[in-house]
């Protein structure tokens, strides 16, 4: 089984409960999936690298691998909801409340290795390693396809969600299994 469909079936056995299923309360069961493929991800001095999991139904799943010194612009996630979990590293993530459409720090908190938060519809934030290396679990409902990015003079541009390396580094891969690494 690869790991998009190890997710899938995550994702469909949790729609079938009696509660609705959000990003939120899902990371925690997907990042126990996630840790069998982390000698995958990918790491590029140049940028944190986004690798696509899954993208199905309403809902899609990334991997992100970060490097010292990377940071996200401040934004926004144009309305949808999400759910992150840190499967190793840290990041120090900082929310933001816009009075006036100026922006001002709101929090700011460390994410350390196990980590798991909600990240609402109106959530303004950056996120920045803390650690050599960090990699962190996001979980989207609907998909994330536009970001809002913003700066001290308020939202300066919408941008396209888009991945860093191709689904077959994370998505179609298959575990290793337990033991059986050298």
């Amino acid at each position: 089984m690869t790991f998009a469909e190890a997710v899938r079936e995550i994702l469909a056995d949790a729609s079938k409960a009696p509660e609705r299923p959000t990003p939120g309360n899902l990371a925690e069961r997907i990042s126990r999936e996630a840790e069998r493929y982390l000698d995958r991800v990918r790491f590029d001095s140049a940028q944190y690298v986004r690798h696509p999991v899954l993208l199905w139904d309403d809902w899609e799943v990334m991997i992100i691998g970060w490097e010292s010194g990377q940071f996200t612009p401040v934004h926004d996630h144009r309305g949808v909801l999400g759910g992150m979990a840190m499967l190793s590293g840290s990041l120090l993530e900082e929310r933001f409340m816009t009075p006036g459409l100026v922006l001002r720090l709101a929090d700011s908190r460390v994410r350390p290795e196990g980590d798991l938060c909600e990240i609402g519809p109106a959530t303004l934030h950056r996120l920045i390693p803390k650690t050599p290396r960090a990699v962190s679990l996001h979980i989207y409902r609907p998909p994330l396809r536009m970001m809002g990015i913003w700066d001290e003079r308020g939202m300066i541009e919408i941008r396209p969600s888009t991945f860093d390396v191709g689904e077959e580094v994370l998505a179609r891969a298959t575990a290793i299994p337990a033991g059986a690494r050298c």
